[in-house]
């Protein structure tokens, strides 16, 4: 399972967000972005405890100030479905 969490973080925090952040386990990728949100990052767990346990982990920094968070549902063609 995937997430993408969108992280506001004061300013300036972006850079110290993204460098902190990637340190974490369970981060796939972790990005700066120009305009708001300032920080995405995309988070992989097999479960949603463990999912959820990561994202508090970025939650808990002191430069972030909000996050909204988005389950990845992945969505393949009939092609790929039929293969599977």
């Amino acid at each position: 399972m995937e997430a993408y969490v969108f992280v506001s973080t004061t300013n300036p925090g972006p850079r110290a967000a993204v460098q902190a952040i990637r340190k974490f386990d369970g981060i796939v990728r972790v990005d700066a972005l120009f305009g708001g949100p300032p920080v995405v990052v995309v988070v992989q767990a097999d479960v949603l405890t463990a999912l959820d346990a990561v994202i508090d982990r970025i939650v808990d920094l002191p430069m972030v100030t909000d996050t909204e968070t988005h389950i990845i549902r992945c969505i393949h063609d009939d092609q790929e479905r039929r293969t599977e």
